[in-house]
């Protein structure tokens, strides 16, 4: 399995039949082998997550778009080619594609769309998948007590869902901005689920938030040090 960052929340999950195509709004995009299937993750609206480009992909791909409901579907239905498909989803349900080679769960964001629990199975190995959007516990400084409350509140409930499970793979917010409440849902997460590799993301292009983050918790070892767009993992 190759991991490929490419920028902000946006990633690229490689296996031998596949490519996992999640939140790309920018950074170059390999060329794509015509004999993998491509399946193309957008979590939500927000600019910084969705960009229309994708709908431009090279012909000869056989591609499935996998968007969250707050993209109206009306409006992008002329955009996707006629050879591809098209799967609007909403938080809190699971879709297969591909027969039952791959599973969707989502999850509820905390800010809009939803967050994505993929299952791909291929020649006996499975492979599972954690891509967050903006689910995150989003607690800022300038907010009040009772909207940080509600705010934690809200993410723990979707947070216990994911209990216990295992991914090989999750990406997951370290956002800045939020200062002192920067590690909040990094944090949470981790207590919650588990995973052989963490990829922080949504960090604004900071990669010291991701570096503060593993001088003050020494005993997160799987957490992946992202310091340039186009980095690639093997794993």
């Amino acid at each position: 399995m190759r991991i490929t960052y490419l920028g902000h929340s946006g990633f690229l999950a490689e296996t031998k039949e596949h490519y996992l195509l999640f939140d790309y709004y920018t950074g170059k995009l390999p060329v794509f082998s015509p004999e993998k299937k491509l399946t193309v993750f957008v979590s939500h609206s927000h600019q910084d997550h969705y960009n229309k480009e994708i709908f431009a992909l090279q012909n000869g791909l056989h591609i499935t778009y996998v968007l969250s409901g707050d993209i109206r579907r009306k409006r992008i239905e002329e955009l996707v080619h006629r050879e591809n498909e098209l799967l609007s989803v909403k938080a809190h349900e699971t879709y297969r594609l591909y027969g039952d080679q791959m599973a969707i769960e989502t999850l509820r964001s905390t800010d809009i769309g939803v967050a994505y629990l993929v299952t791909l199975s291929e020649e006996g190995r499975t492979y599972h998948f954690y891509h967050a959007g903006d689910l995150n516990l989003w607690k800022w400084a300038e907010e009040s007590k009772a909207h940080n409350n509600n705010m934690e509140a809200n993410f723990r409930r979707e947070m216990e869902l994911i209990r216990g499970r295992h991914f090989d793979a999750a990406f997951v917010p370290l956002d800045p901005r939020q200062e002192d409440f920067a590690f909040g849902g990094m944090d949470l997460f981790l207590e919650t689920a588990d995973a052989d590799a963490v990829f922080p993301m949504h960090f604004w292009k900071q990669p010291e938030i991701i570096r503060a983050y593993l001088k003050a918790r020494p005993q997160v070892k799987n957490l992946i040090l992202l310091e340039e767009e186009g980095r690639t993992c093997e794993f």
